[in-house]
């Protein structure tokens, strides 16, 4: 979490949606539930969906920061955020129940199971018109960050633009999962002229570990939205699907976004 706190893509967006029938399976042994391990199945069904509709959409830098910081878990929920983030699935239709099929682990006596299930998914997939023109790169200080520790962001840009910084929590069950850190009370002025820019400006942005999380990491994201034009973005949004709907409505903007890892 911050307190008081990139992919790129130019788009006018314009939605098609197709139907997809994918399966999914997930091996596991004791450490996890047969719940878990078929709702990490049904996520890779998800992933397979979007993947033949939106093509792949994961980065070099995310399938191996994901991979270094909790294991194949966290790497499968972080490929589906990111992956989700170009389109969404609409509607869900299961294809009859979970099959759990035994698997044996060679040189272990430890048991194993695979979950394996089918699904049909309807796909929304946003169309996008890129414009080489207006383009721009985001650096954080560090990818890695300990409790209290602060955030600082470098922008370089080739035109002027509008520019909102959400923080998105995606382990946020109870509340809200987006909120926007810049531009804020003390930082209220988000149109950036200069080709290179800094933040934060007036304030200071601290990386603060979530309280009720019994995690040793925890992995959170900002999203940029560049503009044209100044959009009255909400302070919050109870998900990234809600902040997904707001900026399908905008023509021309364009988006990146950056994790990063927090430890205990």
């Amino acid at each position: 979490m911050i307190r008081y706190f990139l992919v790129i893509f130019f788009i006018i967006f314009s939605a098609s949606a197709e139907v997809v029938d994918t399966e999914g399976s997930y091996l596991y042994t004791g450490d996890i539930s047969e719940n878990e391990a078929c709702s990490l199945a049904k996520k890779r069904a998800q992933l397979k969906a979007l993947e033949k509709v939106l093509g792949q959409k994961i980065s070099s830098e995310e399938m191996e920061n994901c991979s270094q910081v909790d294991g194949k878990t966290s790497c499968e929920r972080n490929q589906f955020f990111l992956s989700s983030f170009d389109g969404e699935i609409t509607d869900t239709k299961a294809l009859g129940k979970p099959k759990i099929i035994p698997q044996e682990i060679v040189g272990s006596d430890n048991k194993a199971s695979l979950c394996v299930v089918k699904f049909r998914f309807n796909v929304e997939k946003s169309t996008t018109t890129l414009d080489a023109n207006f383009d721009f790169n985001v650096k954080l200080n560090q990818k890695n960050f300990r409790d209290g520790e602060e955030l600082k962001i470098d922008i370089e840009l080739n035109k002027p633009f509008y520019l909102t910084v959400f923080q998105v929590l995606p382990y946020e069950k109870k509340d809200y999962q987006v909120y926007k850190l810049f531009p804020n009370e003390l930082e209220q002025d988000n149109f950036i002229k200069d080709t290179s820019f800094n933040l934060p400006q007036n304030a200071k942005y601290q990386i603060y570990f979530p309280e009720n999380s019994n995690k040793n990491s925890i992995d959170e994201y900002l999203v940029f939205v560049a503009s044209e034009k100044d959009i009255n973005w909400l302070g919050k949004y109870l998900k990234m699907e809600d902040l997904k709907s707001a900026y399908i409505k905008e023509n021309s903007i364009k988006y990146m976004y950056k994790e990063y890892t927090i430890y205990k």
